[in-house]
């Protein structure tokens, strides 16, 4: 092999170092990607870096028309997916530098604005969130329902409970002096 032509064969390699495309086809059963690259011209199926694969394990599909990016060594048929990338199909979605978001595309989102401190779940209409946690649930602050609750085991404090009239123990107060059949306990108050 002459010179040119060793030549011509690093530029080629090179250039496919690094090349920026979009999602053209997904088979998430193999987690593998085609990335559309130039006018016409398509990879073949590659891998796509997730963001961990150790005990910590994140699965997120990238979808078609995602701005990515694919390195290699040099031969794109070698190469893997860097997925993410803005571009004028997928704008950012804010320019809050204090903003943590993720947008899962059907309305439901998850955010952290650092300089609020707000931590926030937002979903779709007809959404539902769930809690699987077999120790329990601490929540440490005030908490405000908006809606029913309903709670289908035993509910218990360690403090007073009441509503807007009175609380659990003045209602104990008043209904624990009444008579029982021949009870010496005075009659209660009405």
């Amino acid at each position: 092999m002459d010179v040119l032509q060793r030549l011509e064969e690093l530029e080629r390699r090179v250039a496919q170092m690094v090349v920026r495309g979009k999602i053209a086809e997904v088979d998430p059963v193999k987690a593998v990607a085609r990335v559309q690259y130039g006018p016409g011209m398509t990879t073949g199926w590659l891998p796509w870096k997730p963001i961990r694969t150790g005990k910590a394990i994140v699965w997120w599909c990238p979808e078609k028309g995602e701005g990515v990016t694919v390195i290699s060594e040099g031969d794109l048929a070698l190469g893997e997916i860097l997925p993410g990338s803005y571009h004028k199909d997928f704008v950012a979605p804010s320019n809050d530098p204090d903003l943590f978001l993720i947008q899962y595309g059907d309305g439901g989102s998850v955010s952290y604005d650092r300089k609020a401190h707000l931590h926030r779940l937002d979903l779709p209409a007809g959404g539902r969130a769930e809690v699987v946690a077999p120790g329990g649930v601490k929540i440490t602050g005030d908490t405000e329902i908006d809606g029913t609750l309903r709670v289908t085991g035993d509910i218990k404090g360690d403090a007073e409970v009441g509503d807007a009239v009175r609380n659990m123990s003045a209602d104990r107060a008043l209904y624990n002096g009444h008579k029982h059949g021949n009870s010496p306990a005075p009659d209660p108050q009405q």
